[in-house]
């Protein structure tokens, strides 16, 4: 059995499937979104999500998610944790929802956790530095970029 990673070329086509037609992405990186049901429920009035839906996520607690960051929107493609090539939800939150970002270091060196309040809800977001076992570009300086990028959209 081949392991299938995650990698830049599915990264770019399943970031780019949601993606507005008059935006663009200012990073792309790889990520692991940590909510619990209540909040991918709420997230999935919220955003126009294309197919799946938040029912298609359950209460999961952590998945692996492309993340791009454009002017307008955070945009994640959350996909399956054993098949990262099946998208199991597209999420896409507008920037002007975000009502308060909080970044801190990780328990691991190399690892940033983000959360983001919007409404009455708050998504956990883990970043890591590195981008092991796979060659998605980047990695470390879009880390540093959408923290930067997230905690901007919040003092709009």
């Amino acid at each position: 059995m081949i392991m299938i990673t995650m990698n830049e070329k599915d990264k770019n086509e399943m970031l780019d499937s949601i993606l507005n037609e008059k935006e663009e992405y200012l990073c792309k990186l790889w990520g692991v979104l940590m909510a619990d049901s209540k909040t991918y429920a709420a997230i999935g009035g919220l955003s126009a999500i294309v197919g799946g839906g938040a029912a298609a996520l359950g209460a999961l607690s952590n998945a692996y998610c492309y993340i791009g960051v454009t002017e307008q929107h955070l945009n994640f493609v959350v996909v399956d944790s054993v098949d990262v090539r099946n998208i199991k939800n597209r999420i896409s939150i507008p920037m002007e929802c975000i009502t308060k970002a909080e970044v801190k270091g990780g328990l691991l060196p190399g690892r940033k956790v983000v959360t983001v309040y919007f409404e009455k809800n708050k998504l956990k977001i883990s970043l890591m530095n590195n981008a092991i076992g796979s060659d998605i570009q980047g990695q470390k300086e879009n880390v540093e970029r959408v923290c930067q990028m997230i905690q901007k959209a919040c003092k709009n």
